[in-house]
C-alpha cells in the first residue's frame, strides 16, 4: 500500500542506507508527498558510512524553459485588459504564498483561491473576490475569474466537489497554468519548470502591465441574518466571521462544516484545513490534534458535524491529555445532513445516535481540564464566543441546528450535480 501514496519508498539493508535514506528524504521533500523506508530490525543498530554530500532537494528549472515561458506570457499579458489569478492547494504544499502575495502588490486584478486551497491568498488584500467554485460560486466570483483576457492559475487542481460537478469554463487558449514542476501557456507546456520560478519570471510582467489591467470588485458585505431564536447556519457563519482573528488555523469538517467555511474572508495569516478531494470524514479531527501539537501557541479553530466527529472523537483524549487549548464547534444536526442534501433526505440511514456531547471530555480524561457547553439559540453563541477570544484550556461547544438547514453553497453545488447525473 505504502508504493500508491508514496513518492519513493526504500528497503534498507547496512550497504544502501546511506544513500537509499537521502535519496526518499529528497523524493518526499520534492514532490511533498509521503516516503516510505522499511527498515528491518537486525539492520537498525549496524553501522553505516555517513553521507558524501549534504542534503539537496531543490529543483532546477531549464533556463531555456524559464525564457520561453516568460515569452510566452508576455504574449499573452502584454495586450490584456482583463487577467484573474486563481490559485489552489498546491500553490499552499510548494509554500508560495509569499510569491503570490509579491504579484499582488503591483496590481489588484481579481484573485480567489478555490476551497482545498483557502488561505493561500491573503483574503484581506485588495483584489479578493471570494472562492471560486464553477457555478456555484458566489455572487459575481465566476465572473470575474472566468471572463477574462487571461486567467492565471497557480497550483490548480480542478475536482468535482470543489467545481460544482466540473463547470468551469476557461479558455484553454487565454490561459496561463503554474503546476509544481512545469507551466503552461495557451496549452504550450514547458518543463522543467518549478512554480517558484515560474512566478518569479512573472513578477516583472505583473510590474510592466499590471497598470492596465482592471482592478477586482470588492464583494458585498454579507447581508446580516434576520433576528431568529434558533440558530441557522447562516447565523452561525456570520458570528463565526466576526469570532476569527489573524493567524488563526481554521480546520472545517467536510460536509455543512467546509461548505460553510468556504464564504468566510479570512483574516490575514489565518489558514484554512478541509478535505473535499476525497471527502474523508472524521479527518479534522485528529488532524486538528496534529496542528495544535505542531504549533502550541497558534489558535486552532475546529467545526465539525456530529456524524464526522462520532467516527474519530477518541481522540479529544489526546487532546485533553496534552493540555491543548483547541476550541471545538460541534455542529449537531442529528446527522449527515450534507448526505441528506445529496440523497435520502428523509431516510433514517443518514440519522445518527444522539450523544452527550458536552459530558465527553470528562469521559475521557479523567485529569484534563476543558470547557463544554450546549447552545441552541443566538445569543448563547454570540456568549460563547465572546469567552473564547483567549481560551485557557480545550473548549467544546455543541451547536445544536435544524437538520434541513443547509449553508448556500452546498445547496448550489449539489443542485449542480442533481443536474448533471440527471437527477
Amino acid at each position: 500500500m505504502a508504493t500508491e501514496v508514496s513518492a519513493a519508498t526504500a528497503q534498507l539493508n547496512a550497504d544502501n542506507a546511506t544513500a537509499e535514506i537521502d535519496r526518499v528524504i529528497v523524493s518526499a521533500l520534492q514532490a511533498r508527498r509521503p516516503g516510505y523506508l522499511s527498515l528491518a530490525v537486525d539492520v537498525a543498530a549496524m553501522e553505516v558510512q555517513p553521507p558524501a554530500q549534504p542534503l539537496n532537494s531543490h529543483q532546477s528549472s531549464s533556463p531555456a524553459a524559464r525564457r520561453a515561458f516568460s515569452d510566452a506570457a508576455e504574449r499573452l499579458l502584454a495586450p490584456a485588459q482583463r487577467v484573474s489569478l486563481l490559485a489552489d492547494f498546491l500553490a499552499l504544499r510548494w509554500q508560495q504564498q509569499s510569491a503570490l502575495a509579491a504579484l499582488r502588490e503591483q496590481c489588484a486584478i481579481p484573485c480567489a483561491s478555490l476551497l482545498m486551497g483557502k488561505g493561500v491568498l491573503d483574503e484581506q488584500q485588495p483584489g479578493y473576490v471570494g472562492t471560486y467554485a464553477g457555478e456555484a460560486s458566489a455572487g459575481q466570483v465566476c465572473e470575474q475569474i472566468e471572463q477574462v483576457d487571461v486567467a492565471i492559475c497557480v497550483g490548480v487542481r480542478f475536482t468535482d466537489t470543489i467545481t460544482a460537478g466540473f463547470t468551469q469554463q476557461f479558455n484553454p487558449e487565454r490561459l496561463i497554468d503554474l503546476q509544481p514542476l512545469s507551466a503552461s501557456v495557451g496549452g504550450e507546456r514547458f518543463a522543467p519548470l518549478s512554480m517558484a520560478d515560474a512566478l518569479s519570471e512573472l513578477l516583472p510582467l505583473f510590474e510592466r502591465y499590471g497598470q492596465q489591467w482592471q482592478p477586482g470588485a470588492t464583494p458585498p458585505a454579507a447581508q446580516p441574518a434576520e433576528p431568529a431564536a434558533v440558530i441557522s447556519q447562516q447565523a452561525f457563519w456570520q458570528a463565526m466571521q466576526a469570532f476569527l482573528q489573524p493567524g488563526d488555523l481554521i480546520l472545517a469538517e467536510q460536509g455543512t462544516a467546509a461548505f460553510g467555511a468556504a464564504a468566510l474572508r479570512l483574516p490575514s495569516q489565518a489558514q484554512l484545513v478541509v478535505q473535499p478531494l476525497w471527502g474523508s470524514i472524521g479527518y479534522t479531527l485528529p488532524a486538528a490534534f496534529g496542528a495544535q501539537t505542531a504549533d502550541p501557541d497558534r489558535r486552532v479553530i475546529l467545526i465539525i458535524g456530529d456524524g464526522s466527529a462520532q467516527l474519530t472523537i477518541q481522540e479529544l483524549g489526546s487532546m485533553l491529555r496534552d493540555q491543548q487549548r483547541l476550541i471545538l464547534f460541534l455542529l449537531n444536526n442529528e446527522g449527515y445532513t450534507v448526505e441528506r442534501a445529496i440523497h435520502g433526505a428523509t431516510q433514517r440511514y443518514n440519522d445518527i445516535a444522539q450523544w452527550n456531547w458536552t459530558a465527553l471530555p470528562h469521559a475521557l480524561s479523567l485529569q484534563g481540564q476543558a470547557q463544554s457547553w450546549r447552545i441552541s439559540e443566538t445569543v448563547q453563541l454570540e456568549e460563547v464566543m465572546a469567552r473564547l477570544s483567549e481560551p485557557k484550556w480545550l473548549s467544546l461547544v455543541e451547536v445544536v441546528m435544524q437538520k434541513e438547514d443547509l449553508p448556500p453553497l452546498l445547496r448550489k453545488v449539489t443542485a449542480c450535480l442533481n443536474q448533471r447525473n440527471g437527477c
